[in-house]
């Protein structure tokens, strides 16, 4: 049957997108979960109905209706289920494309990237240990963290527009013996160095660097946990989320919004469109132009600037 032709197939699937097309474990593990929710679909109907065109629509008017999901998962789930019916074409297991003849449009939305306002970022950086301290939700042992390492987090984030997987993965010898420069290992196996214009955190980077020389640690990840391990995505993600309550923000704090907010504060800032592409990693500049209509700010400019002529 072929539900447990699937099962079989989506171990080799995987594979080869780790293996032969090089896609990071984050995407690999994202198709694993795609594949996973739609075989669970797929099992729930007759197992002689081959997968066709007809699978695909109802699949999407499952995952629209009765999943209620976001178009921006219903998008990946598709494209998801696009390549790996590709695959299994190839290998024999189906005569035909299933998305052959569908009209469904799979762009995205054109949203505007939700940057966090600099006077919350302010906020946070400027929360101590007394500030934290007044959340139930937070332990003893996650007060420093939050106050230190955290700070450290945002600061890069702002500072370099970073993605919150690169800055989990960047370890001491990434980083130049005076703090200026950082090698991000990015999407896609790419490669780019970002630069640190501020001169105390140059100085920060510096002293960890120092620091971690003479316990013979110069091989660590910059952001550990209390017990000196990489410090995770998704406790970043937590402890970022616990700042901003113990700050009695009022906005949901979340790691992309910071790197919107470097990108958006270099666009307003009259940065060249193709330096801010090169620092955020973007492997087209359509992705970076989005950040030309974030904003009033620069907008707003331009008009008082221009109405300074006539005047």
């Amino acid at each position: 049957m072929l539900q447990d032709i699937l099962i079989l197939e989506k171990t080799g699937f995987l594979a080869y997108c780790e293996k032969i097309r090089g896609l990071s474990k984050n995407t690999v593990d994202a198709y694993e979960q795609d594949i996973a929710a739609f075989m669970r679909f797929f099992r729930q109907g007759d197992p002689s109905v081959p997968l066709d065109g007809q699978v695909v629509i109802h699949y999407l008017d499952d995952l629209k209706r009765e999943r209620n999901h976001k178009h921006a998962t219903i998008r990946r789930r598709l494209v998801t289920l696009r390549a790996f019916a590709t695959w299994l074409r190839k290998a024999g297991h189906i005569a035909t494309d299933p998305f052959d003849g569908l009209e469904i449009d799979l762009r995205p939305p054109k949203r505007l990237p939700r940057p966090v306002e600099w006077v919350d970022v302010r906020t946070m950086l400027k929360a101590d240990s007394g500030c934290l301290a007044g959340s139930p939700t937070l332990l003893n042992s996650e007060l420093h963290a939050l106050s230190r390492t955290t700070a450290l987090a945002i600061k890069l984030m702002v500072a370099t527009g970073v993605r919150v997987g690169e800055l989990t993965q960047i370890t001491l010898s990434n980083i130049s013996n005076d703090g200026y420069r950082i090698r991000i290992h990015g999407k896609g196996s790419r490669e780019r160095n970002v630069y640190i214009g501020n001169l105390n955190l140059r100085t920060e980077l510096q002293h960890i660097k120092w620091q971690a020389s003479r316990a013979a640690h110069d091989g660590d990840y910059l952001l550990l946990n209390s017990r000196r391990r990489r410090l995770s995505e998704q406790a970043l993600r937590r402890r970022l989320r616990l700042l901003a309550q113990a700050c009695n923000l009022d906005t949901r704090v979340t790691p992309h919004r910071f790197r919107h907010s470097a990108a958006t504060f270099l666009i307003e800032e009259g940065v060249d469109i193709r330096f801010v592409q090169r620092l955020l990693g973007h492997a087209s500049i359509a992705t970076t132009e989005i950040y030309t209509r974030v904003s009033d700010t620069a907008l707003m400019r331009a008009i008082d600037n221009a109405d300074t002529l006539v005047t």
